[in-house]
C-alpha cells in the first residue's frame, strides 16, 4: 500500500513538472543574429515567459560603433528593452515592437517563427523602412 502511494505522489509530481515545462519552452537566453548588423554587435533575446499566444522577456540590441577609436554617443550603446509579443495562431508569428534610442528613437518591430520548439526561431525585423533578416539560437 505505501509503494503504491509514493508511486502515485511520484507519479504527480513528474506529470506536473511536464506540464510546468510545456507551459514556457521557449524560456532562456538566445543569440539574435540580424542580417544587416555589424560583426561585432552582440544582439540577444531573453525570454521569461511564453505561451501559443504570448512571448514576455527582455530584448537586447547593441547600437555600438565597434573599433572606430572614437567616444559613442547615447544611443551607441547595448540597449536593453522589455518586451511583449503576440501572436494570433500557430501559423503566426510572435509580433513585438520596441523603441530604441533616445536621441533619436527607432521602433524595431520582430515577427518571429518557431523553427525548433525551445531551441531556435526565425524572422524578421524591421527597423522604419529598413528590413532585415533576423536568427535566433539558443546560447
Amino acid at each position: 500500500m505505501m509503494r503504491k502511494i509514493f508511486l502515485g505522489i511520484c507519479l504527480a509530481a513528474l506529470t506536473a513538472q511536464v506540464l510546468a515545462d510545456d507551459a514556457t519552452p521557449w524560456k532562456g537566453r538566445y543569440k539574435l543574429n540580424i542580417s544587416s548588423d555589424a560583426a561585432w554587435h552582440n544582439d540577444a533575446v531573453e525570454i521569461d515567459t511564453a505561451t501559443l499566444e504570448e512571448m514576455e522577456g527582455t530584448m537586447e540590441i547593441d547600437l555600438g560603433i565597434g573599433p572606430e577609436g572614437r567616444e559613442p554617443n547615447a544611443d551607441e550603446t547595448l540597449h536593453k528593452i522589455k518586451f511583449k509579443g503576440r501572436r494570433a495562431s500557430d501559423a503566426d508569428p510572435y509580433v513585438a515592437e520596441v523603441m530604441v534610442g533616445s536621441v533619436q528613437p527607432r521602433v524595431y518591430r520582430f515577427e518571429l517563427f518557431p523553427i525548433e520548439q525551445g531551441k531556435s526561431l526565425a524572422g524578421t525585423v524591421t527597423m522604419g523602412s529598413k528590413r532585415a533578416g533576423a536568427l535566433i539560437r539558443r546560447d
